[in-house]
């Protein structure tokens, strides 16, 4: 019987008689008892073992959670970023050795200490801002700043600062980063050092050639004008060859100046290109002027052949275009000795905005190897060295042609054969103005005046201090029967014209007692209401970057650059006058 059965019975005091009678329920009763007891064991079984397991895995759980902290610990010890937490009190709750480094100061030290502590800006004012960090949100806060750490030198920071919210969406503390971007910013400083030490040497370098330029263009300018006037007043047949080579010589040598200032200009970037209004057939007409007396020379044809429907105004840069056209025809006729030179000005079909143009110079001089096609593009090289002392030239010619044609957008093409000739080409694409109503359709308009065709009573004022200048001037201004002043610097031309009436000034930029350009300022300012409106022209060797923004600074309307050839001068003088006059009797109609 089970022992708790008989302690049951014992305590029950139970007869003999009963017992027998309670006897098969008794037995239930053990059978009970032992059943429960052999339960109770097997329990106490299992959780002994479970006990053990759980005891070996929490043992496990501690191990790994050990292991796992002291990686995180080596890791964020390693990270030489700065890692820290901030309770909502604003305290250091938790920081990574890199602040050691950062800051200093010992970790130990700081835990527990206000946030705004040991960070300071240059001024002692805090760096970490809560309230700032709680309006930024779920965003994260950044901050690049110098800042002074309590125990050591001043260094640059890269703050990134986050709130951590619970599930309730409350705030339960801050946690961050601290990036040492000292060595980053040393460099950027240095950089932007260098770039203004770069920027104030392209800036000598080019007030050097502005004035190298006007130097070396001055006294190039009375040579070049002493041969035109000569020639022109019927010199000996033994002088005229003396006088031809000085001329020739003389505009080879400013062709070469020419060439290395404007490629220097290309190659520092400081090049833009202008989009101003201006008419294709002028070009033309020009390059047809200019180099048709050239090829009559070499007994060479050269033509200039357009399409039908070629637009006449395009807005663009008429000058960089008439450059590299007058490069092209120029190579085209010095290297052609028999045959031809055609200019070609085609039409492109397109469906964008613009008008797509295709130029094509063909000749039939001496052509190009394929060996050497790749070359000749380069600055300071031809094709071969008998070119270079047959023909002479830098070399500099296409290599200024290629890169402008990359400003615009656009690509030198050249197809050659050795001995038989060459083609280069090159498509532009340029925008339409709004009309093509153009200045030589003005003269049948009956409401306006003939336009002048002669230079004949026309009143020119002309700033110059140059001696040998001032002479050319005064011979063409009077074979041209033009009614003019000179004066010698930049105060008596404003004295003059507070004065008098002219068509046309006409100002040097480098004189002594007042330059051009606030002498230009000065006139435009004065009483006379006419120098509100008069063209005033920039007369100068000048090719300074900036010249171009100077001009329109300053109130002048435009540059003719010395030297100059007398009768490009007096076409454009007369077509400066004539739009003046068209211009004023426009004001006049209104």
């Amino acid at each position: 019987m089970h022992r708790l059965l008989k302690r049951q019975i014992l305590k029950a005091k139970l007869s003999e008689s009963t017992l027998k009678e309670i006897g098969p329920f008794l037995d239930h009763i053990d059978s009970a008892y032992r059943s429960f007891e052999s339960d109770i064991y097997h329990i106490e079984t299992i959780l002994e073992k479970s006990s053990k397991e759980l005891f070996q895995t929490n043992k496990l759980l501690k191990h790994n959670m050990q292991a796992i902290s002291s990686q995180l610990e080596r890791v964020a010890g390693n990270i030489k970023e700065v890692i820290f937490e901030i309770d909502l009190n604003g305290y250091w709750s938790y920081l990574n050795p890199a602040w050691e480094q950062l800051t200093g100061c010992s970790v130990a030290d700081c835990l527990g200490q206000p946030c705004t502590q040991h960070l300071t800006d240059g001024s002692g004012n805090p760096i970490i801002d809560l309230m700032a960090i709680q309006l930024a949100g779920p965003k994260t806060y950044n901050l690049k700043t110098a800042c002074k750490p309590s125990c050591g030198p001043e260094k640059w920071c890269d703050f990134s600062v986050k709130a951590i919210y619970d599930e309730t969406g409350r705030i339960e503390g801050y946690i961050g980063t601290i990036v040492d971007i000292t060595n980053l910013k040393e460099t950027e400083f240095a950089l932007i050092r260098a770039k203004e030490k770069e920027t104030l040497a392209n800036r000598a370098k080019d007030q050097f050639l502005s004035t190298m330029s006007h130097e070396i263009r001055t006294p190039l300018h009375g040579v070049i004008g002493l041969s035109h006037l000569l020639l022109a007043e019927n010199p000996k047949p033994e002088q005229m060859e003396n006088l031809t080579a000085l001329k020739y010589s003389s505009e080879h040598l400013l062709s070469l100046v020419t060439d290395i200032l404007d490629y220097n200009k290309i190659t520092s970037g400081n090049l833009n290109l202008e989009e101003a209004e201006f008419s294709l057939d002028c070009i033309l007409t020009g390059m047809k002027s200019i180099f048709q007396h050239r090829a009559q020379q070499k007994n060479i044809a050269f033509n200039i052949r357009t399409d039908h429907d070629l637009p006449d105004l395009f807005l663009g840069d008429a000058t960089r275009i008439s450059q590299i056209l007058t490069n092209l025809i120029g190579n085209a006729i010095k290297f052609t000795e028999h045959g031809s030179v055609l200019v070609e000005v085609e039409t492109i079909k397109h469906q964008g905005q613009g008008q797509p143009l295709r130029f094509k110079v063909s000749d039939t001089g001496i052509g190009i190897s394929n060996q050497k096609i790749e070359k000749i593009f380069h600055s300071f090289v031809q094709a071969n060295l008998d070119t270079t002392r047959k023909y002479g030239g830098t070399g500099l010619g296409l290599a200024i042609c290629k890169e402008l044609l990359e400003l615009m957008g656009s690509q030198l093409g050249v197809e050659s054969n050795l001995g038989k000739g060459s083609v280069f080409s090159f498509d532009i694409i340029l925008n339409l103005p709004e009309s093509q109503d153009h200045l030589r359709n003005i003269e049948v308009h009956e409401d306006y005046p003939m336009i002048k065709t002669t230079m004949e009573n026309c009143r020119i004022l002309i700033a110059e201090d140059n001696r040998v200048n001032t002479l050319i001037i005064k011979k063409l201004m009077k074979n041209w029967g033009v009614s003019f002043d000179i004066v010698e610097n930049g105060l008596l031309a404003l004295e003059k014209a507070m004065t008098q009436n002219y068509d046309l000034i006409l100002m040097d930029l480098q004189m002594p007692v007042m330059n051009g350009y606030d002498a230009t300022r000065a006139i435009r300012q004065s009483l006379n209401s006419k120098n509100n409106s008069i063209p005033i022209y920039a007369l100068s060797a000048s090719c300074g970057m900036d010249i171009n923004h100077k001009l329109n600074e300053y109130g002048l309307n435009g540059l003719i650059r010395k030297p100059f050839d007398p009768s490009e001068l007096k076409k454009n003088l007369l077509n400066i006058v004539n739009r003046n006059t068209v211009a004023t009797d426009k004001v006049r109609h209104l």
